[in-house]
């Protein structure tokens, strides 16, 4: 699971909405519009019988695939905690009026949100302002923290980029295509790489390092909670 973690305007959404596009099988909801149950599973009075139907939510149709959920800070918490057993267990359980039922979920999860303050402090300790509860952070395999820094010549080649490709469509066209995209994921899926006693004692080094690194207590910087879930 992966979590775009930046200021606005860092094109979060649209890396979320290509890699609903390419990968054959996803599902793109909005935060603000999605619930814990619309991305779980819920039970609901089907009227033709009048017993209760199960119907599974945007995570579990999309098991096997990839579920890319825009917005993750404007969730609330009671939605945000119902995703904990789906993220880690990869699967939902059920146990709704006469329904008990679990759910195979073996789905990744590409999220996106914007920090506390709704833009990064530069000047700020980086930890305060990820709005997110210690549950769900340690959930997550990678954070990428993305910044909106202003850089002359960075804004000039953007800025550029965009205005011409108002003028002249053919500049949208990537030079790796998404059909190759796909392929190249396929093709990586049938590698099966090998442990070695080297790398497991560089894994573990690491590891252990980052779960001991001592906070500054003067600064009061304290490091994002790293479980055995990073470790696997």
């Amino acid at each position: 699971h992966m979590l775009l973690l930046g200021d606005p305007g860092a094109a979060k959404s649209q890396l979320l909405k290509s890699a609903s596009k390419i990968a054959p099988k996803s599902m793109f909801v909005s935060g603000k519009g999605a619930t814990g149950t619309g991305l779980t599973a819920t039970v609901v009075k089907d009227e033709l019988t009048h017993g209760w139907a199960l119907e599974a939510g945007a995570m579990v149709l999309a098991s096997g695939g990839v579920c890319c959920i825009d917005e993750m800070d404007k969730m609330s918490d009671e939605d945000t905690s119902s995703m904990h057993e789906a993220l880690e267990q990869q699967t939902v359980s059920i146990a709704k009026a006469n329904i008990r039922a679990t759910l195979r979920c073996e789905t990744t999860v590409l999220g996106a949100a914007n920090p506390k303050f709704g833009r990064f402090d530069p000047f700020g300790d980086l930890t305060k302002q990820i709005n997110f509860p210690p549950a769900l952070i340690s959930r997550f395999d990678l954070i990428f923290i993305v910044r909106d820094i202003p850089d002359k010549k960075k804004d000039d080649l953007i800025a550029n980029h965009i205005l011409q490709s108002h003028r002249d469509k053919s500049m949208t066209i990537t030079e790796i295509t998404p059909d190759f995209l796909k392929k190249y994921i396929a093709y990586t899926k049938t590698i099966k790489p090998v442990l070695t006693q080297g790398a497991i004692n560089k894994i573990k080094d690491f590891y252990v390092s980052i779960r001991n690194a001592v906070a500054d207590e003067e600064e009061g910087v304290r490091s994002i909670p790293v479980t055995a879930r990073q470790l696997e």
